[in-house]
C-alpha cells in the first residue's frame, strides 16, 4: 500500500510540473498533498496526516487558488535563470537530508502500536520551518507575479 501511494503522490507531482494549464496543474498538486497525508495515515502517524491533509493541503489549495484568481492564468514568458534552478536543488538537498535525518523515527512510528503526540512535537519541528520557508516564498512568487502581470497589463492598455 505504500508503494502505491508514494507512486501515486510522485505522479500527481510530477503532473502538476509538467502540466500547461494552471488550475489542473493545481488540482495535480492538491492531490498530491493528499495522497501525502494519506501516506502518513497510513504509516500510524495520524495526527501528522491529518496537519497534512488539513493545514497544508486546504492551506495551499486556497493560497494557490487566490493566486489564480489575482493573477490570471496568463503567464508572462520566464526567462532562463541557472541560479534559480541551482537554489531549487539547494532546497531539495536540504528536505533529503532532513528526511534521511528523521527515517528512523518514521520507521519507528510506523512500527509503533499508538502515536505519542510528543514524539511529533519534538521529531517533526524542523519540518515546520521548512514548510513555512515554502509558503512565504510561494506568497512572495505571487505578489512578484501580480506586479509583473500588472505592469504588462498597463502597457497594453
Amino acid at each position: 500500500m505504500n508503494i502505491i501511494l508514494l507512486s501515486l503522490a510522485l505522479l500527481l507531482a510530477v503532473g502538476s510540473l509538467v502540466i500547461k494549464k494552471t488550475v489542473p496543474s493545481i488540482i495535480s498538486f492538491i492531490l498530491m498533498m493528499f495522497v501525502l497525508g494519506l501516506y502518513y495515515i497510513n504509516l500510524d502517524a495520524k495526527l501528522l496526516g491529518l496537519f497534512q491533509i488539513f493545514i497544508y493541503t486546504g492551506g495551499i489549495m486556497v493560497l494557490m487558488l487566490f493566486g489564480v484568481t489575482i493573477i490570471g492564468t496568463e503567464y508572462p514568458q520566464a526567462k532562463m535563470r541557472p541560479w534559480s534552478a541551482f537554489s531549487a536543488f539547494l532546497v531539495f538537498v536540504a528536505l533529503v537530508v532532513l528526511f534521511m535525518k528523521h527515517a528512523d523515527t518514521l520507521t519507528l512510528v510506523a512500527t509503533s502500536k499508538t502515536e505519542d503526540i510528543n514524539l511529533f512535537s519534538a521529531q517533526y519541528s524542523d519540518f515546520v520551518i521548512i514548510f513555512a520557508l515554502i509558503g512565504s516564498s510561494l506568497l512572495y512568487g505571487t505578489i512578484k507575479m501580480s506586479g509583473v502581470l500588472k505592469a504588462r497589463r498597463s502597457k497594453n492598455v
